[in-house]
């Protein structure tokens, strides 16, 4: 799948999403789209870290998962691209070992829903912004 580019959105809020299942990715991209978020999508991991590079991401949310790169993966490379991201990882695995549920900021397992996932990352925002 290609990654697609945000639309202009009135949120300044940036966010990475990635999922190797394209219509589960299309689908909360579009949510979070619909929220206000600026979105970046792909199914692909290491297309995910030349996006993480080059643009300045306030949050990512990942899939376990996914071939040639795991989520926990995904998850420290956005991070050593830019401290500052906070990470979700969104996933129906739960068997994710300890020390790779440690790289993220957040676990969210997807049987728990889109509203779990909206308040997490509402959360970690807000949060996030009270810090700064």
């Amino acid at each position: 799948m290609i990654a697609t580019e945000p639309a202009p959105s009135r949120n300044r809020h940036r966010v990475l999403c990635v999922d190797d299942n394209e219509l589960s990715g299309f689908v909360n991209a579009t949510i979070l789209r619909n929220e206000g978020y600026e979105v970046w999508t792909c199914s692909d991991p290491l297309q995910a870290t030349s996006i993480a590079k080059s643009e300045e991401l306030d949050l990512a949310v990942l899939d376990y998962e996914m071939p040639k790169m795991n989520g926990a993966e995904l998850a420290a490379f956005c991070k050593a691209a830019n401290p500052d991201i906070k990470v979700i990882l969104f996933s129906g695995s739960l068997n994710i070992p300890t020390c790779q549920l440690a790289l993220a900021d957040q676990f969210v397992e997807k049987s728990a829903g889109i509203e779990v996932l909206l308040m997490a990352i509402d959360a970690l925002l807000t949060n996030s912004n009270n810090a700064t």
